[in-house]
């Protein structure tokens, strides 16, 4: 895997490839995610959806939606990774000239080819359209419990607290989460903390470092939880960033 950021604006570009990997059900609570498939075959689960993607098809995953992608040795898949606030706050022809040219750039030096470029910036108007139609309609205590784990996953927020804040029982708001945010209010914080992990990695923190800050038990449960949800280990993923230029 390969991870190219834009210094100046919340956007990546994220070449998977020669992996033989199914990433688990996962969601990104910060950014939408637009990916292409470049080659071979990536099946992907959105929701309760099973898709068969091939080569120049393209999937997009707005925040909060869970989904697994599973890639065959031969694949190669394309995702662009844009922030939520860039597509909320940034008026669309802006957007649109930001990104054409980080695309621009990145075609040049061969991170991929015109074909995906167009598709990729085809797609930017879809989600700039997709956000303004409103996303989960969740319980108010559950996105205010969401968002406090978002923002400082490597707390410490035993279950019995956070469902005393709601006045319900542990079993009761287990369930309520689950339905709610995809996924057990564990496995998000757990899914948080490598996000917030891989920002502190990128502000060239050690890796032993950030496992503590983290909260980890010790490095290789925070490697073992890195290389499950990003697809690379965290030395890996390291030496895969690069930065792209970016004039504007």
């Amino acid at each position: 895997m390969r991870y190219y950021h834009c210094e100046k604006y919340p956007i990546e570009f994220v070449l998977s490839e020669n992996l033989d990997k199914c990433f688990a059900s996962h969601n990104h609570v910060g950014h939408y995610v637009i990916s292409v498939v470049m080659q071979g075959t990536a099946e992907v689960y959105l929701e309760s959806r099973k898709l068969a993607c091939h080569e120049g098809d393209v999937f997009i995953v707005p925040p909060y939606m869970v989904h697994s992608v599973c890639l065959k040795r031969n694949a190669r898949l394309l995702s662009m990774c844009i922030g939520t606030a860039f597509v909320t706050e940034t008026d669309f022809e802006t957007a649109e000239g930001i990104i054409r040219e980080l695309l621009e750039g990145a075609a040049e030096q061969g991170i991929f080819g015109k074909e995906q470029k167009e598709i990729l910036l085809a797609s930017l108007r879809t989600v700039c359209q997709s956000q303004n139609k409103g996303g989960n309609k969740w319980n108010a205590d559950i996105k205010l419990l969401a968002d406090q784990i978002t923002s400082h996953p490597e707390y410490e927020l035993p279950i019995e607290t956070l469902a005393a804040e709601i006045f319900v029982s542990k079993y009761y708001f287990i369930r309520k989460f689950k339905r709610s945010v995809g996924m057990t209010p564990h496995r998000f914080c757990i899914q948080n903390r490598i996000r917030k992990a891989q920002r502190l990695l990128g502000a060239e923190k050690a890796v032993g470092r950030v496992a503590v800050e983290m909260g980890f038990y010790d490095q290789s449960h925070f490697d073992k939880e890195f290389q499950k949800i990003v697809g690379i280990s965290p030395s890996e993923y390291l030496t895969s960033k690069r930065t792209l230029p970016q004039s504007l």
